[in-house]
């Protein structure tokens, strides 16, 4: 009987590499009941793996995974997926590496694609390693997953994986995926980090008059480089090929003759595109009113606001919070839907809140 005839629960499943995102898988699986070992380099990370509930040691009398997940670091992540192929010559091989192209080639090479599906769970956190793990880090998220020339049995038992996880499963071929990626992902990394590096040559007063925009754009700059520089080099034909054409626009605007006119056709084709990002629970964007009410920075400010907002009925699509840097308040913007705005303003009047001027 195979793992799908027994039903994908009973697969025997096992993780290599504990870190943020095997941890988080392996504590999701073991929790939805499924059989799952764990190793890692790093004998300490396994012990804390195992301490945490990602799944316990692999022994050497234990049974034989149907389906070994490779989560090592992207650059370790080829090597790891052929050796895995190799001890395992039953095994169903997967990984959770952002780009996808290189090793399904490495599969290829050593003659063992028809067991290798290559996957990516569309999820992380800003710290890494597993202590920051939690099994529902990939909930409805997008976790890509690239057949290849494996057979749909295969490709079923990585999807079952990420549907236990309540991962939104996408399918896609590899080249395909590095190059939405590079886009969607890798290239905004880029550019977070260039605009945060240009602030360097301002003094602290001048970063102080920082506003959310620069929060927004800025927000992932912190990112760990040794993980992004791995993975620039993996997909660096697609980041190379993005780069080019974010910067042939900046160009654009900087030789233009009327630079207030190319910077106007740039943004309306951002507010175009931007228009595709999907929203709340995948559904489309919504045009949603702000709504920015004055916070004093105190203990149970912020909850007072939000129950007071319930209070009027009014459901708060997406909430965002700018502090002030010189005064004991917050800028607290509540985003509705239109026709909930005059509503939610009414009500948080009465309750004595300070609106900001839009």
């Amino acid at each position: 009987m195979t793992a799908l005839e027994g039903g994908a629960q009973s697969a025997r499943v096992h993780i290599v590499g504990v870190g943020l995102i095997g941890a988080s898988i392996g504590i999701g699986l073991t929790a939805e009941g499924w059989d799952v070992t764990i190793s890692d380099a790093d004998p300490q990370a396994e012990r804390l793996a195992h301490a945490i509930g990602a799944g316990r040691a692999l022994a050497g009398d234990a049974p034989r995974p149907d389906l070994v997940i490779v989560a090592v670091p992207p650059s370790a992540a080829a090597d790891a997926v052929v050796t895995s192929l190799r001890t395992w010559p039953q095994a169903v091989v997967t990984d959770v590496a952002s780009v996808k192209g290189p090793l399904a080639r490495a599969a290829a090479t050593a003659g063992l694609a028809e067991r290798y599906v290559g996957s990516h769970p569309m999820a992380g956190r800003e710290t890494s390693g597993g202590r920051a793990a939690q099994g529902d880090l990939f909930k409805a998220r997008p976790w890509v997953v690239c057949a290849g020339s494996a057979p749909r049995s295969a490709v079923a038992l990585v999807a079952a994986v990420a549907r236990t996880l309540q991962a939104d499963v996408v399918e896609m071929e590899a080249e395909a995926h590095d190059a939405a990626v590079a886009r969607v992902s890798h290239a905004p990394q880029v550019a977070a980090s260039a605009v945060a590096a240009a602030l360097g040559p301002l003094q602290a007063d001048d970063v102080a008059l920082a506003g959310q925009g620069l929060r927004d754009v800025t927000r992932i700059a912190a990112s760990e480089p040794a993980m992004w520089a791995d993975i620039a080099r993996l997909n660096s034909h697609s980041l190379i090929a993005t780069l080019e054409h974010i910067i042939a626009d900046l160009e654009d605007v900087r030789d233009a003759d009327d630079i207030g006119e190319a910077l106007t056709d740039l943004i309306e084709r951002g507010r175009m595109e931007v228009a595709r990002i999907p929203g709340k629970h995948g559904g489309a964007t919504r045009d949603w009113v702000p709504v920015t009410v004055i916070v004093p920075d105190s203990p149970g400010q912020l909850l007072r606001l939000l129950t007071d907002a319930a209070s009027a009925a009014v459901n708060v699509e997406d909430i965002t919070i700018e502090h002030s840097p010189r005064q004991p308040v917050g800028l607290t913007t509540l985003h509705v839907l239109p026709e909930s705005a005059p509503a939610l303003v009414d009500a948080l009047i009465a309750q004595h809140w300070e609106i900001a001027s839009s």
